[in-house]
């Protein structure tokens, strides 16, 4: 074990120093990919899912999807309730190296130069003529990537949309995602329950399920595996017409009734829900921005 973690250090410091080597324009050409950073949208590439990409394309790729196989669950931010708990790459890029950390700088110093026009109003101009010393306030202790970082336009880190309500009004974070993105990775507890057929006191006692405390919604990713483990299928338990009066075609347990009825059976235990007061409940619960 310590030659593991001797030989995994060296070839952590011989790719960060390769990294420190890059010419400053080849260097600066990378940090302009992490200015605002990525993610995908479960099931879909980075491309298409861009908020430019269209949804009917989209659409038609996530029914092509194998509901028999895990839910896409390897990729970065891939839990949006912990956007919060990551670190923006040019802040985890800049505790890498000293020198790492002055290229950092140096390109949010070019970038607060870029935009000082319209969003700073810094006197860059007289502390290039003048000196640091004939001006005033002093600009020496300005770190220029937290100001970047606290002040650059925000984009969605699935879609790449501007967002157009930043600072959020509770919750301050560098890495973010707009309420289209978010909606399409949530589900409701009354949600889980109608589309596959799990009441909400297993899915509030499972470790597994992670979601915003409080808040009644929880990641589908985590759903969707346990979907998988309970059935063998991630595929939602829809009532056809020809379902109706008979089980459910996946669980077997429910039986699907005419009108707006759904009747869950689990040991003894029966549970009714109206589906117009969860569509209601739902739709209220969406209109908030996220």
């Amino acid at each position: 074990m310590p030659l593991l973690n001797e030989s995994s250090s060296c070839r952590r410091h011989a790719s960060q120093s390769n990294l420190e080597t890059l010419p400053v324009e080849l260097f600066d050409k990378i940090l302009s990919h992490l200015v605002h950073p990525r993610s995908r949208l479960p099931g879909l590439t980075e491309a298409q899912s861009s908020h430019e990409f269209p949804k009917e394309l989209r659409t038609a790729i996530k029914d092509r999807e194998d509901l028999t196989l895990p839910p896409d669950c390897d990729r970065w931010a891939a839990d949006l309730f912990s956007l919060h708990l990551l670190s923006h790459p040019l802040n985890a890029l800049s505790l890498t190296s000293r020198r790492c950390h002055q290229l950092v700088e140096s390109y949010c110093s070019h970038l607060v130069r870029q935009c000082n026009s319209t969003m700073f109003n810094l006197p860059f101009a007289l502390l290039d003529k003048y000196g640091s010393n004939c001006v005033y306030p002093d600009m020496s202790a300005i770190v220029y990537r937290r100001l970047w970082l606290q002040h650059a336009p925000r984009k969605c880190v699935y879609c790449h949309a501007v967002l157009d309500c930043y600072p959020f009004p509770l919750v301050k974070r560098l890495a973010t995602a707009c309420q289209d993105c978010f909606y399409r990775q949530t589900l409701t507890v009354d949600e889980v329950e109608r589309q596959y057929h799990i009441l909400p006191a297993t899915i509030l006692a499972s470790p597994y399920i992670r979601g915003g405390h409080g808040s009644g919604w929880i990641l589908r990713d985590d759903v969707e595996a346990l979907a998988l483990q309970l059935y063998r299928t991630r595929a939602f338990h829809s009532a056809h017409i020809e379902q109706q009066d008979k089980p459910c075609s996946i669980c077997a347990i429910t039986r699907f009734f005419h009108g707006h009825h759904v009747t869950v059976t689990r040991s003894n235990q029966k549970a009714t829900v109206r589906q117009p007061a969860s569509v209601k409940k739902r739709s209220a619960k969406r209109s908030v921005r996220c």
